[in-house]
């Protein structure tokens, strides 16, 4: 332990050093919220803006007054409190109404501010269509407006998927804050940015930067490094030598060395509750063969937890029985249940004794038990992302072709609710048997073809003559949305382009992908995009060959595999990864982060079928304009 305290002592006095020589910064408080679970931080937020209300109504001025509530409302954007942002906006607004119209220096300042504010609110709402009107509307008199402004771009970019450009943004303005907290923020914005790039993502960034080649580096450090303290903490020290004029502050990289330390450092007894025979007897077996693959990989063995299955496929055996056994054995943590119904269960408790990390979800999103974290492969998480991808791609009008079977309408609400949201429009929608490989009535369906027979035969029947003339779909949808199985999908596929949709872009879920190469029965594929686990399209693991030479006949199970891998990682990393806005994990089944309801989110990778075989490619974004900096 001592020698771990003078690595850190080293790298502490690197950075500190490094500081020395950067521009003065006003001495601030440190921002303790950052650090603490979200509801105190939403508390705390709350409180300083209800503060400055209060400074509001005693102020003397209305310049003073305005100010204050400006700053009140963009608390409340980051506290999560839209509701009461917009009451203040509105407040602001009225002033403006009210006053007499002069085009004075003031007023205008005051217009800026509003249509900034107004802006962030958009971006908290996911609008990103108004908050780049409202933006490219808006021009920044003073200098803290024009910081304002380009934080507003930065974000916008992130939500955009445009990561690397708004790490570009947000460095570039470093340079210009010289407020401590707000740096602490721009930092951990730049953080967060770069950690929602996949592995192969971040290596494959360059940068003739230096200050962001010193983030991509950190950024590297930290992932190869995950699960390992004494590793990272040798890999920190050589990174500090290696950037000692990285403008990384005092106060940020220490706390994410500590958050990294206090996480790992922690020795556990980890109980795994699964139904191990019946029905579900394969399904669980993979997702065994996973978590102890996972274990017996795991190179540090000083941290190295105790493992202990429990089977819960007897049903006079109830679940809380098993997880009280397993507690009264010693167990620190608890993987399982995989049972909706069950954690459904949980979901109505306060709190658990132990850390619960579950494999499926429950039917609520809401969550308010402490110590319950609930992974699994969401179907709807991945239509989520489709629907986002196609968002970014401008294509903003689809149709949606599904199967007619509860996960079907499942996946086809899922996509389509969110799409909407997000600005799009689903113009037409149809559904299609299981049980046959003719699709063409419901395909004709969706592109309005036989509208298109209907018009050919008026016309016929008016001039007495038979016609040739090709079938006309519909042309105001500019991209489908399929969900379906791989057999299905090799059916569906050479029907689309048959019913004259050749044209149109494909998009659908990792559901569609066997997860086997077959370049035979995949060429009806080709064109088809879709998201997929790291484990499935960029699987450089070495748990990879274990499972293909142990385990070659289990070749459909093997995202269950990838599950057992991460679930296994996933029970190290739950402190880190709890109420860290910044926190991610690079998993196998893509890069993980809690949601507020501590559910896993996983943002996952894109390929295309191309010659038969799914080809992992990054969608295409817009340059940013190399001369837009504030």
């Amino acid at each position: 332990m001592k020698q771990h305290t003078l690595k850190l002592f080293l790298l502490f006095a690197i950075v500190t050093l490094s500081a020395c020589d950067s521009k003065p910064i006003k001495p601030e408080t440190e921002l303790a919220e950052e650090t603490r679970p979200v509801s105190e931080k939403q508390v705390t937020l709350t409180e300083e803006a209800e503060k400055l209300l209060e400074l509001a109504e005693d102020s003397d001025t209305e310049a003073e007054q305005f100010r204050y509530r400006a700053l009140a409302a963009r608390l409340y954007i980051e506290a999560d409190k839209v509701s009461l942002a917009h009451e203040q906006l509105n407040i602001l607004r009225d002033r403006q109404l009210s006053r007499p119209a002069a085009d004075t220096a003031s007023t205008q300042t005051e217009a800026a501010t509003v249509s900034l504010l107004s802006a962030e609110i958009a971006i908290s709402e996911n609008d990103t269509a108004l908050a780049r009107q409202l933006i490219t509307d808006t021009k920044p008199i003073t200098r803290e407006q024009q910081i304002y402004y380009y934080e507003l771009k930065a974000d916008l970019d992130f939500l955009a998927g445009k990561f690397m450009h708004a790490v570009d943004r947000r460095v570039q303005l470093d340079g210009y804050i010289t407020d401590k907290k707000a740096k602490n923020k721009n930092n951990r914005k730049i953080w967060t940015a770069l950690s929602n790039l996949s592995t192969t993502q971040l290596h494959g960034q360059r940068s003739s930067n230096l200050t962001i080649s010193g983030w991509l580096d950190l950024a590297k450090v930290m992932r190869s490094s995950q699960n390992n303290i004494s590793k990272l903490e040798d890999n920190l020290l050589d990174w500090g030598t290696r950037h000692p004029d990285h403008p990384v502050n005092e106060d940020f990289l220490p706390e994410l060395i500590s958050i990294y330390q206090s996480n790992i450092s922690d020795k556990k007894q980890i109980s795994i509750i699964l139904p191990l025979q019946g029905d579900l007897s394969k399904v669980t077996a993979n997702i065994k063969n996973g978590i102890l693959s996972a274990y017996y990989s795991d190179a540090d063995s000083a941290a190295k937890p105790v493992i202990k299955f429990y089977d819960s496929s007897d049903e006079n055996t109830t679940f809380k029985q098993l997880y009280q056994q397993a507690i009264d054995d010693g167990a620190t943590n608890i993987i399982g249940p995989l049972n909706k119904i069950v954690i459904n269960q949980l979901l109505q408790e306060q709190e658990l004794d132990v850390p619960v990390l579950t494999l499926n979800y429950s039917d609520n999103t809401f969550s308010n038990t402490e110590n319950l974290f609930q992974f699994g492969l969401s179907p709807e998480d991945e239509a989520h992302q489709v629907a986002e991808l196609a968002i970014k791609q401008d294509k903003k009008r689809a149709a949606v072709f599904y199967p007619d079977s509860e996960w079907g309408k499942r996946l086809s609400q899922a996509f389509s609710e969110h799409f909407t949201s997000l600005g799009g429009i689903v113009i037409t929608s149809a559904g299609y048997a299981t049980n046959t490989n003719d699709y063409r009535r419901p395909i004709r369906s969706l592109f309005n073809l036989d509208q298109s027979t209907i018009r050919r035969r008026k016309v016929e029947n008016i001039i007495s003559k038979k016609t040739i003339s090709e079938p006309y779909r519909r042309q105001d949808i500019d991209m489908i949305f399929l969900a379906a199985t791989p057999r299905s999908a090799r059916s569906i596929m050479p029907a689309f382009r048959f019913h004259h949709a050749s044209s149109l872009p494909v998009y659908s879920t990792s559901h569609v992908y066997s997860g086997q190469p077959d370049k035979a029965l995949d060429q009806d594929l080709n064109g088809l995009i879709f998201c997929d686990l790291p484990w499935i399209l960029q699987n450089k693991s070495p748990l990879a060959e274990v499972f293909k030479q142990n385990w070659p006949q289990q070749g459909n199970y093997t995202r269950l595999f990838a599950l057992g891998v991460d679930a296994y990682h996933l029970v190290h990393n739950l402190d880190f990864l709890e109420n860290k806005e910044f926190a991610y994990y690079d998993g196998q089944t893509g890069n993980i982060q809690l949601d507020d309801n501590n559910r896993v989110t996983r943002r996952l990778l894109w390929a295309k079928f191309v010659r038969g075989k799914p080809a992992y490619f990054e969608p295409a974004v817009t340059q940013t304009d190399g001369e837009d900096r504030p």
